[in-house]
């Protein structure tokens, strides 16, 4: 994590951002939801957790109350399609000697189908020496008449609603996760989504499939042993709460995926969720792994320990973390047999029919990586640059500015479609062109580091000492001396 980010992790309809700045710690996420019942009446609910211990208490009454101001605004272009400015308080406490601990804030905002962008303004009301926190996202509205489905809210807790609160829909008060993260002491995903129009276009008294399962996020692998379908009667919306035991997850990346299927087994709705998943409890199966002859497969033949190592560096950019600490102690060692064993189990979970072919062609793009992106001791595939290329593939247009005045040499990789994601970005940086070492410093993909503040380290070759080219919110303003033209860049690509 550098200095002060946003991390980003983005969903199909929705996104988790951590947002950290000095004293105001917060996690925003958002989801989106229709009315069908209503001929389609979109909106859009934003849940914001704020840290305890990041905020100024104030004493009232013998007791200490925190108070956050909030500006929330919904944008196409210039015209604001819907605004919000409120305050919120937090519990109150009777001692702030070990403030800890967390509470939500819960909105609704109706929205029309289309693109906006949300641009979230959090300030502390009883800290003005802190500059306000400001957050802004790219998000999309779109529930046609087809069916399809709401965001996917991981959920800390669920019950039936006893009165309507801002945390009841359809029946329940749902509390949702702070962050889309699972250490060992977690081992149930719980989780609400609603999945819309299937009566209207299957029709009255027919049935559907609903298929809830996991899959890798770097590979896109279905995992078979947390596949579930259930056989679903038609409605206007369908309230979806599940559970899912995933004590025996691996460490790792993950999609929630929520898939209907008609009768002749087509997709007719999807959607998916992303979360992390840590668990030191759980090793790669060497039982498995010792069944495979080498003398039989394509890894058998790489007979050279320093060779082996090598290709096994090389496939990092593309494996789950339980493969990657699994590969690095592995590496430690000088068997060569399991080095192969695993080197086949590999690429074989990727590709059973061609497991070769699969690292052959893989192993073209290393070599390409290496020849574009070696830095001075440091190959191309361990660079930020040839880990995205390797993982995403080429980008559809890159802006390479290495002499703006007043900035870092920079690069900003323009992504149309990513996986199921759209117009994504990369933004890279070096304080040395000569080392050709260039570091991700924001993207908007899921899983990627995302720095509402990247500007801020492209222009700190100049500005970093000079306060007066700051804004009143601590962002630079190059404009005052400089084109800025980085920004226009990330904006209008071309």
């Amino acid at each position: 994590m550098k200095r002060i980010l946003t991390l980003v992790f983005a969903c199909l309809f929705g996104t988790q951002i951590i947002a950290q700045e000095k004293n105001i710690n917060a996690f925003i996420s958002y989801g989106t939801f229709n009315i069908a019942e209503e001929s389609s009446s979109p909106y859009l609910e934003t849940y914001i957790t704020f840290d305890c211990n990041s905020l100024l208490y104030v004493k009232s009454s013998n007791e200490y109350q925190a108070t956050i101001n909030l500006t929330v605004l919904f944008k196409q272009g210039e015209a604001i399609k819907n605004y919000d400015k409120y305050s919120v308080s937090s519990p109150k406490v009777s001692d702030t000697t070990y403030l800890n601990g967390f509470f939500m804030d819960i909105q609704r905002y109706s929205l029309a189908n289309g693109e906006y962008k949300m641009e979230i303004t959090i300030e502390d009301a009883n800290n003005k020496n802190e500059r306000p926190l400001r957050v802004s996202e790219d998000i999309i509205i779109d529930f046609p008449e087809s069916i399809c489905f709401s965001s996917i809210i991981a959920l800390e807790d669920y019950r039936p609603a006893t009165e309507i609160t801002p945390n009841t829909k359809n029946g329940y008060d749902i509390v949702p996760m702070i962050m889309p993260y699972y250490p060992e002491s977690i081992n149930r995903l719980t989780f609400y989504a609603e999945i819309y129009n299937t009566k209207k276009v299957l029709g009255e008294n027919e049935k559907y499939l609903l298929n809830t399962y996991l899959k890798t996020f770097e590979s896109n692998t279905r995992i078979d042993s947390y596949f579930f379908t259930k056989r679903m009667n038609v409605k206007d919306t369908e309230v979806i709460i599940n559970t899912m035991d995933i004590s025996n997850l691996p460490s790792g990346n993950y999609y929630l995926v929520l898939e209907a299927r008609n009768r002749n087994n087509e997709i007719i709705g999807y959607n998916q969720f992303f979360f992390q998943r840590s668990n030191s409890n759980y090793q790669i199966d060497n039982t498995a792994l010792a069944s495979i002859d080498p003398t039989k497969v394509f890894s058998g033949n790489i007979d050279n320990i320093d060779t082996i190592r090598e290709y096994i560096r090389s496939i990092e950019p593309i494996s789950s973390q339980i493969e990657i600490e699994y590969a690095k102690n592995l590496m430690k060692t000088d068997d060569i047999k399991t080095m192969q064993q695993y080197f086949y189990s590999f690429w074989s979970s990727r590709n059973a029919l061609s497991p070769q072919i699969e690292w052959e062609n893989y192993y073209s793009q290393v070599k390409r990586v290496n020849a574009s992106f070696t830095a001075m001791r440091v190959k191309g595939y361990q660079t930020d640059r040839g880990r995205v290329f390797l993982k995403y593939g080429a980008p559809d247009r890159i802006v390479q500015n290495y002499n703006e005045a007043g900035a870092y040499p920079y690069e900003i990789w323009h992504y149309y479609t990513l996986a199921n994601q759209r117009n994504k970005k990369f933004v890279f940086m070096t304080k040395d062109i000569v080392t050709n070492d260039f570091q991700l410093i924001h993207s908007d993909a899921i899983g990627e580091l995302n720095n509402s503040s990247w500007t801020n380290e492209i222009y700190s070759r100049t500005y970093s000492t000079y306060k007066e080219y700051y804004n009143n919110d601590g962002t630079v303003n190059p404009d005052l001396y400089y084109d800025a033209e980085a920004e226009d860049y990330y904006d209008n690509p071309r």
